[in-house]
């Protein structure tokens, strides 16, 4: 049995992609959850909901750029 260093960039990529779901859903979830607290209509999720897209794709552009440097094309 080998024991093999390089990861697959495929398994990364669908990793980043679930975790991006789960980081707009937390904070879409949150978004609800202060909406009824405060008693706005949707004010907090959408903001939450923005805000999750925004952490995501951070996440997301960080982990392809990582994928990037460790496997340059040539």
């Amino acid at each position: 049995m080998t024991n093999n260093k390089t990861s697959n960039p495929y398994l990364k990529l669908s990793s980043a992609a679930i975790q991006m779901a789960a980081v707009i859903g937390g904070f879409t979830w949150l978004g609800t959850y202060l909406d009824t607290k405060c008693s706005t209509d949707s004010l907090f999720t959408i903001i939450g909901a923005l805000l999750g897209v925004a952490i995501g794709l951070y996440l997301v552009i960080k982990e392809v750029n990582q994928l990037n440097r460790e496997n340059p094309s040539s």
